[in-house]
């Protein structure tokens, strides 16, 4: 099979991945030894509006410059631009005949209906939900909302660590073991290696968030913690004598 009869063998494939990719998809099969007339198969030409017997394009040109230089099989989704600047997703298979690169298939294909159909999209989800620049935290106390009511020029880092978003928890098990798990994260411990003073931090935190007005909330927080009931009713006695003017139900 001479190097003609084997560029032309591929014009089939051309049909081929046209029918799969659809109208949206130029394909091409460009001949390198040919480059005055490098297109001898195309499907879809209305992307690019070329036509079998046009010359090779820039990258085609810039394969043959290259030789033996080039040593890739294929060049996945780079950016193609047509004659009036529509932009496309590109991609490009080397044929190699005896070892070098005597021809291309290459497909281009049009995204703006979907570009169209994304933003589109974004329009109607931001007329219904917020973006993430716009989402607000939600303030653990009302002190804190009055405090980020008043406008300040320089906000506390402080300020900041008062906020925090709702969890959604289907129960007081799972949200004992996310608010150890979230502080053993920070401190970059394994559970087993949790001293007291972990632990009392443990339960400050979850008596700070009202952890301990739920039912079974000692029960839970204690599996979570790996410790004992009484070891968490006397951290929890801790923390409400550091904070004498909190009024907590008693779990």
């Amino acid at each position: 099979m001479g190097v003609n009869e084997f560029i032309r063998s591929y014009i089939p494939m051309v049909d081929f991945i046209a029918d799969i990719l659809g109208k949206n998809s130029e394909v091409v099969l460009n001949d390198l030894t040919d480059l005055d007339h490098s297109i001898i198969a195309i499907r879809n030409n209305s992307i690019s509006h070329r036509k079998i017997g046009d010359p090779a394009s820039d990258l085609a040109l810039r394969t043959v410059q290259a030789g033996n230089k080039e040593h890739r099989d294929f060049i996945a989704n780079y950016r193609g631009v047509t004659f009036n600047n529509a932009t496309l997703c590109s991609s490009t298979y080397f044929l190699r005949y005896e070892g070098k690169v005597v021809a291309m298939i290459c497909i281009n294909t049009d995204e703006s209906c979907l570009n169209e159909l994304q933003a589109s999209l974004n329009k109607v989800l931001h007329a219904y939900k917020p973006t993430p620049d716009e989402m607000r935290d939600l303030e653990t106390t009302p002190e804190n909302q009055i405090t980020a009511a008043a406008p300040a020029a320089d906000p506390a880092p402080e300020l900041e660590k008062q906020q925090e978003y709702e969890h959604l928890t289907v129960s007081s098990k799972q949200y004992a073991k996310r608010v150890v798990a979230e502080y053993l994260a920070e401190i970059g411990i394994q559970k087993e290696y949790m001293k007291r003073i972990d632990k009392l931090n443990c339960v400050k935190r979850l008596y700070e968030q009202g952890f301990f007005q739920l039912k079974d909330s000692v029960v839970d927080a204690a599996e979570a913690l790996g410790a004992s009931e009484p070891s968490v009713y006397r951290y929890l006695q801790n923390v409400r004598q550091a904070n004498p003017n909190d009024v907590q139900k008693e779990a």
